[in-house]
């Protein structure tokens, strides 16, 4: 367990944006090449050499559907999963060494997804991140072929919650966040905090002697005092966890 006396800086969204368009722009090229040499291997695609492409080329579509929700939750337009899947498939199609790939996808459409992507920032107490698509793998060789059908659904979730004691005329705000990959707990890189007063949301900062006591597990207590008029302490937590991918929520802490 540590103990900060701060929260957590965000990193820029900028900077995220271009690293996730480059990491995906890099595993492209790398599927590309891996792919490749495998079937170099043999004069033709045996059973074997299908399987390490099957498995090499299932986790370039979790890593594409991955970064793609790295760069939409930071900013990006949600139709950048379908982009970046489009030209995966489209490399995949071109290999054509002892064999042929061919990889179709399905983004979900349905009351939380919008192509494949859900971002639900504004519910209480809750926020998700998530992407999510059906895929048709197939493999065709000379001597084997394999089909497979499968769905990555990667999603980073937070439950945050919280109440306020007084403490002469500040009130102290103490709050647990709750940080979930795929369900299970997870880690974060950068919790921000922020309080609203008379309408303007505000940082919570060193003035406001804040504290983050990190468990190692997901698990997050944080403290901080606000002078705020109303009787209720609205805040809103913004996060990023270690693979990229942002989420906020917010909730209403009321006094105890």
């Amino acid at each position: 367990m540590t103990r900060n006396k701060k929260k957590f800086g965000a990193n820029s969204s900028g900077q995220l944006l271009v690293v996730a368009a480059l990491a995906i722009a890099m595993l492209i090229s790398s599927t590309t090449i891996y792919v490749y040499e495998l079937s170099k291997e043999t004069s033709s695609i045996s059973a074997l050499s299908i399987s390490n492409s099957v498995f090499a080329l299932k986790q370039s579509t979790r890593n594409t559907v991955l970064g793609s929700l790295v760069n939409i939750s930071n900013g990006g337009e949600k139709t950048l999963l379908a982009t970046n899947l489009n030209a995966l498939s489209q490399v995949l199609r071109n290999l054509t060494y002892s064999g042929f790939y061919d990889l179709v996808f399905t983004v979900i459409n349905d009351s939380n997804y919008e192509s494949g992507i859900w971002l639900s920032w504004d519910s209480s107490d809750f926020g998700v991140s998530s992407a999510y698509t059906n895929f048709a793998l197939r493999v065709y060789g000379i001597e084997a072929n394999t089909t497979l059908d499968y769905a990555v659904n990667i999603t980073t979730a937070i439950a945050f919650s919280g109440y306020y004691t007084r403490i002469g005329g500040d009130k102290l705000v103490n709050l647990t966040c709750n940080v979930y990959n795929e369900g299970k707990p997870a880690l974060a890189k950068d919790i921000t905090l922020f309080y609203q007063r008379l309408g303007s949301w505000l940082p919570v900062d060193a003035s406001n002697n804040s504290t983050i006591v990190d468990y190692g597990n997901g698990t997050y207590n944080i403290s901080f005092t606000v002078k705020v008029p109303s009787s209720t302490v609205q805040v809103s937590a913004h996060v990023f966890v270690l693979r990229g991918i942002f989420v906020r929520a917010n909730t209403t802490c009321y006094e105890v």
